[in-house]
């Protein structure tokens, strides 16, 4: 036995702890449903993210590429300020997919809470079943 249910002296003492166990089942539920709502969400997201971020770098190389073959005027100068815009916007975009709410990192610590949920789950069941298996010894 994972428990020590033979501390548990009468039926009135093993409806505490199903009871107990039972309000903990509900907030453990009810966090599982938060963090797959938020996963889900996330994974688009990241999927999100990530798509902007290859277009503005494509189109920060590009730049890149053409600025020092155009001549000098207006348009070049309006490139270079794209073209400084859009460094930014990596960077940015770069910080929020490695750390941000809805990066790569964010979603491997969701899925390692939501496992984590799984095996409360697990317990919160073999502790069920414990105390209702004593319940029924102190029936008699």
């Amino acid at each position: 036995m994972a428990y020590p249910v033979e501390l548990l002296t009468t039926v009135a003492d093993c409806d505490l702890v199903l009871a107990a166990a039972a309000e903990e089942r509900a907030e453990i539920d009810y966090r599982q449903t938060q963090l797959q709502h938020l996963h889900t969400v996330g994974v688009g997201r990241s999927t999100e993210l990530n798509a902007a971020l290859t277009g503005a770098t494509t189109e920060y190389n590009v730049l890149g590429a053409l600025l020092p073959t155009m001549a000098e005027g207006n348009t070049k100068k309006k490139n270079e300020r794209e073209y400084k815009r859009l460094e930014y916007r990596i960077y940015v975009l770069g910080e929020q997919q490695a750390s941000g709410e809805n990066g790569v990192i964010a979603q491997f610590k969701r899925k390692y809470e939501i496992n984590c949920i799984t095996r409360q789950f697990e317990e919160n069941d073999t502790l069920k079943a414990e105390v209702e298996a004593r319940r029924t010894v102190l029936q008699g």
